[in-house]
């Protein structure tokens, strides 16, 4: 009998299957699908033989839509950017590359300020949603202490797969454990030095009403290669009507520049500019263009 299903977690190279009926399986692979998958991955979809028990063989691993290696997700459909304002502060500059890589990926991407809470500053923390929001990102202001904002988030119709990043401490395992109470979830506090503790160890789904939610160890950012800096450019979408004198203008102190001339206005936050001069450095300087 052939069932088909989802890789809910890996764990010691066991791939933890729930099938669509909603059974789990915990599985192996066969030799020659091993080698002609290569990795299996969360989020991939298989086709597996019950054995003895709650065990199966993987016999198929059907072919991946996308895949992501840092989370290491296949079939992804969006990522909640987590940020939490303080304790820990959050790097707006870390953000804003979570939000580029996932536009140049071709992943849906909402933020979630978690700890809201805790804000230092109420004026801040609106300043900063009002902010993404302006852009035209979804940005949930949640608190699991308090309950504000969880149930609208949750309650928002959305398919696949969805992966949580950010810093580790930043709140997502809490997140987690308050839309699923019953889970088995890892919490930490931070350190003394007021750095997020990474409380998970594996990627792992957890099926979220109409979703799923992935649990992910607090990787600071996605990956992929960038080589040009119009291609982050492009990705910054509040410049999107911007009228540079030149139309290959990629906003460095080129003549004409009306990005330049917003900041220098206020039309453009300063903020997200620092975020896009370190991209292009860093990305660019790193790959060549």
């Amino acid at each position: 009998m052939t069932l088909r299903g989802i890789v809910t977690l890996l764990e010691a190279n066991r791939p933890t299957v729930m099938t669509e009926s909603g059974t789990e399986y915990l599985c192996y692979l066969r030799g020659k699908v091993r080698r002609v998958s290569g990795r299996i991955l969360v989020g991939d979809q298989v086709e597996l033989e019950p054995t003895e028990g709650r065990e199966a063989i993987i016999t198929r691993v059907l072919p991946r839509q996308l895949q992501l290696e840092r989370p290491p997700v296949a079939n992804l459909t969006g990522i909640f950017a987590c940020f939490s304002l303080n304790h820990p502060t959050g790097n707006l500059e870390l953000l804003d590359k979570r939000l580029v890589l996932a536009a140049l990926s071709g992943i849906a991407v909402e933020i979630v300020v978690t700890k809201s809470d805790m804000a230092d500053s109420v004026k801040e923390l609106d300043e900063m949603v009002q902010l993404y929001r302006s852009i035209g990102y979804r940005v949930w202001v949640v608190s699991v202490r308090t309950g504000q904002g969880v149930e609208p988030w949750l309650s928002t119709e959305r398919e696949g797969i969805w992966v949580l990043t950010g810093e580790s401490g930043v709140g997502k395992s809490s997140l987690l454990h308050a839309v699923l109470p019953h889970a088995v979830i890892e919490t930490g506090g931070l350190s003394k030095i007021d750095r997020g503790q990474q409380t998970t160890r594996w990627v792992r789904l957890l099926k979220i009403r109409e979703f799923w939610l992935a649990d992910t160890p607090g990787y600071t950012a996605l990956e992929t290669v960038v080589t040009r800096a119009e291609d982050i450019k492009s990705k910054f979408f509040e410049w999107d009507d911007a009228r540079c004198r030149f139309p290959n203008c990629v906003h460095r102190g080129e003549p004409g520049c009306a990005v330049q001339q917003g900041l220098m206005d206020g039309t453009y936050a300063s903020s997200r500019y620092r975020s896009y001069c370190l991209m292009v450095d860093q990305w660019v300087k790193r790959w060549g263009v």
